[in-house]
């Protein structure tokens, strides 16, 4: 697989700067083109070739983050964290997919189950780099004192605990207000548009348990390291460094557009952006602030 950066702009003439990676299992070669933005590209002749690289070069990008995700759907935490994350893990494990495999690929449409193989295959790649080249083990596992885990494409699938269904915790909210005032009340806590009134079905008691989401919120809330949590630290001061870690960051959504006629190629341009909370970088951020604590 080559690696390359693609010049600044357009006609420098510079030497571009690359790399040769010989990978097991790739079909034919493949390119990987790097913009002056930092984006990559990838080039390949056939399907499971591109899926592989895919998934080589995000675990070179973001190999702690995809592990950290992997452990926290998989409830794996307390593994590598320690029994601090016991309680999570366990919640987390009651959202695990144990349906039918072979049904449950069928539904996503034929070839997304070999997708998926090969994308974990090419993660699993480069683990297997890295133990050629430790020197270029992420620091977030040198710090941590653990490994990457490898994966298997029924990882992706079985995860079910990374979905945001705020409807779940507005709809308790909204029993909770019907219980104690009145469900008239709960227009001042929340407005529905397009209007709507809501009633409460004949039957249903709204006055719901203290801990009904409990469960839910363990199993889905984002990671948080804390200095009991970090048991295999270096020293003191990286495990006190782990509150400033901590804090949430509320998710938000956005969509934008660009008219046709202030597009560069002359067509309008939508642009949706997922709901990924910038928490999900907060250890990508927290890992320089710990190498200026810890070294």
């Amino acid at each position: 697989m080559l690696l390359a950066a693609v010049a600044a702009h357009a006609g420098q003439e510079r030497e571009i700067p690359s790399e040769s990676i010989t990978l097991p299992h790739l079909q034919q070669p493949v390119e990987v083109l790097v913009d002056r933005w930092g984006v990559p590209h990838i080039y390949a002749k056939n399907e499971a070739d591109l899926f592989y690289a895919q998934g080589f070069y995000v675990a070179r990008l973001r190999l702690f983050q995809i592990d950290l995700w992997r452990r926290r759907g998989l409830g794996q935490l307390a593994e590598v964290f320690g029994p601090a994350y016991v309680e999570r893990d366990k919640a987390t494990r009651l959202f695990l997919y144990r349906g039918d495999m072979k049904k449950e690929w069928e539904v996503y449409g034929p070839g997304t189950e070999q997708m998926f193989q090969r994308f974990a295959a090419g993660i699993n790649a480069y683990i297997d780099w890295l133990d050629e080249h430790p020197e270029q083990m992420p620091f977030e596992f040198k710090h941590l004192h653990y490994r990457p885990a490898r994966w298997t494409a029924e990882d992706a699938i079985r995860i079910r605990s990374h979905s945001y269904l705020y409807n779940l915790a507005s709809e308790v909210a909204r029993a909770r207000v019907a219980c104690s005032s009145g469900l008239k009340w709960d227009e001042f806590r929340m407005k529905l548009e397009p209007p709507w009134e809501t009633r409460i079905p004949e039957g249903l008691d709204p006055c719901l348990p203290n801990d009904v989401l409990k469960v839910y919120n363990l199993a889905t809330q984002q990671v948080r390291f804390t200095p009991e949590s970090l048991t295999n630290a270096t020293n003191q001061d990286c495990r006190s460094s782990a509150n400033d870690w901590a804090s949430e960051i509320p998710a938000e959504s956005n969509n934008w557009v660009i008219a046709a006629k202030k597009s560069a190629t002359g067509h309008a341009v939508l642009a949706s952006d997922l709901i990924s909370n910038i928490q999900n970088r907060v250890f990508d951020t927290s890992s320089t602030l710990t190498r200026r604590l810890c070294t």
